[in-house]
């Protein structure tokens, strides 16, 4: 058998497990036309600078420095016109007022005391940089969560290894849905037992000062202290293997619908030290099938845009990993091949607990998964460390927290609780990919999608319709923003019965790039 043929058979259940994301734990620098009538698969695609306080140094926990923040600028979302929704229940009890009785994790080092709390709006000299432990999300049993993690060098075993890629999968065996919430390298946050720094040092800090229980264990403890999650699993596959990953499932197909332009190596094998090997490439907007040299590129790539989006990217590839495994029905296989290929994953997931959530993976991509981002001057603010003149993103725990209580919460549109909202999809254009980008923007929210028959190919305008008595509990403001319309701008008809529940004919204005990263989401409750 090829080593090909091994790696897909048990990558790909472990894929299953921790939707497919095992495999893309990494960072550092770095055809579609539907067929009518045919029902689509919910979301089947679906260099950095190292600062000064990048290095890991042994500290004494009572360092605590005092800091100015200095905000700076970044994106904004554009001002649209979004109508205000009826919250939704939360999906967690009252967190306890500490972070104690924990599984699967301790607490903050006994001796550290922090010496102050932080304001809730950083002002601009906030009295210290140290805050308190936030109090603990009380979880379900049904609830486990998983730590996916990647290093910015493929060396494994070495001391100085930065997590820079950090992906929570939140998994509900409950509903049979999952979220996944991208952690970016640069949050600023309190290291148990050592300073205040980023986020991705964790790791070469544990390794330095010999951290009981490891690099993981610290920045486990650092999740808990700073965001108060217990992580029960973790998984870390370095970036070469994801390559191998991918071409071993014979590449993988990506709905590319924002154009990326970014530095690349001019072939995989030059040496990535000599300038000359760069070159400026561009992966198009369309339907692309990526290797897997290409696959690791699209999602390590953050020159040319952020780590925020770094993350958006990365999930895209998740889940479309994740599809194809599913597609591939390797359950059945995996006591065998965990045995025999149990090394090529680094994880604490033991086979019991493997067998247990894969098994919940086809059931998981049919009742959906929710995509998380911690979003800028929203959930983190920007500034720069005055000692080191680095450049951090400092959370905001006020906006940043209902991002972790969603992870706990399914999917809006899961299917699992409610019918679907179905979608015909009819693309008036020219170009073929953009019926197939717009199926995918729609299942990426939760949205079922159809195909349907175009009579011409020359419409200008994009037009949405909705076959209904009234617009209530249509998600008509998520809708009209995937496709950058108002609200107002949907056709209601209650008097034509129709197959779906809504129809949109693309015209030549439909562009599928959307800002993710600001989409609407339904407010909590709080």
């Amino acid at each position: 058998m090829s080593v090909s043929s091994h790696l897909r058979r048990f990558i790909l259940p472990l894929l299953l497990v921790v939707l497919g994301a095992a495999a893309v734990t990494f960072s550092g620098r770095g055809s579609g036309r539907l067929s009518a009538g045919r029902p689509l698969a919910a979301a089947p695609l679906a260099a950095p600078t190292i600062g000064p306080s990048d290095t890991a140094t042994p500290s004494t926990p009572t360092h605590t420095p005092t800091i100015t923040q200095t905000p700076s600028p970044g994106p904004s979302p554009t001002p649209s016109t979004t109508p205000s929704r009826t919250p939704i229940p939360t999906a967690t009890d009252t967190p306890s007022a500490t972070p104690t009785g924990v599984p699967l994790t301790v607490e903050p080092p006994a001796n550290f005391v922090p010496t102050a709390k932080p304001s809730a709006s950083p002002s601009a000299t906030p009295p210290t940089a140290v805050p308190t432990p936030v109090a603990t999300f009380e979880l379900e049993e049904t609830i486990t969560n998983i730590l996916l993690l990647g290093s910015d060098q493929p060396d494994p075993n070495s001391r100085l290894n930065r997590t820079d890629t950090m992906i929570i999968v939140s998994i509900n065996s409950q509903t049979k849905t999952a979220a996944m919430l991208s952690l970016p390298r640069d949050l600023f946050v309190y290291i148990p037992g050592w300073t205040m720094n980023r986020l991705n040092t964790a790791g070469p800090h544990a390794a330095a000062v010999v951290y009981p229980g490891g690099d993981v264990r610290l920045l486990k403890d650092t999740i808990l202290y700073n965001f108060g999650l217990t992580i029960h699993y973790y998984a870390r596959v370095d970036f070469s293997g994801f390559k191998q990953v991918v071409d071993a499932m014979g590449g993988v197909e990506l709905a590319v619908s924002c154009p990326l332009t970014d530095w690349r190596l001019k072939s995989p094998e030059l040496d990535p030290a000599v300038e000359e090997n760069w070159e400026q490439f561009t992966l198009t907007q369309g339907i692309h099938h990526l290797d897997g040299d290409l696959a690791l590129w699209y999602a390590r790539s953050r020159l040319s845009t952020s780590d925020f989006d770094r993350g958006r990217r990365q999930q895209q590839l998740l889940r479309a990993m994740l599809n194809q495994g599913v597609d591939l029905n390797l359950l059945p296989q995996i006591p065998t091949l965990w045995e025999t290929y149990r090394d090529s994953v680094e994880t604490d997931l033991d086979i019991g607990r493997i067998l247990q959530l894969a098994s919940l993976a086809p059931a998981v991509r049919g009742n959906g998964v929710q995509n998380l981002y911690v979003v800028p001057n929203k959930d983190v603010i920007s500034w720069t460390v005055p000692e080191t003149n680095a450049a951090v993103q400092l959370p905001v725990w006020e906006e940043l927290r209902d991002n972790f209580q969603r992870l706990f919460l399914p999917p809006a549109l899961n299917r699992a609780t409610r019918p679907p909202l179905v979608v015909e999809v009819i693309n008036g254009t020219t170009n073929p990919d953009l019926g197939r980008l717009a199926a995918e923007n729609l299942a990426w929210h939760g949205f079922a999608t159809v195909d349907g028959p175009a009579d011409r190919q020359d419409y200008t305008t994009t037009t949405i319709t909705y076959y209904g008595s009234s617009l209530k509990g249509s998600y008509d403001w998520l809708i009209s923003w995937i496709f950058n319309q108002r609200p107002e701008q949907i056709d209601l008809i209650s008097d034509a019965p129709h197959e779906s529940n809504y129809r949109v004919v693309l015209g030549a204005d439909y562009n599928p790039c959307r800002p993710e990263l600001f989409a609407p989401q339904i407010t909590l409750e709080p």
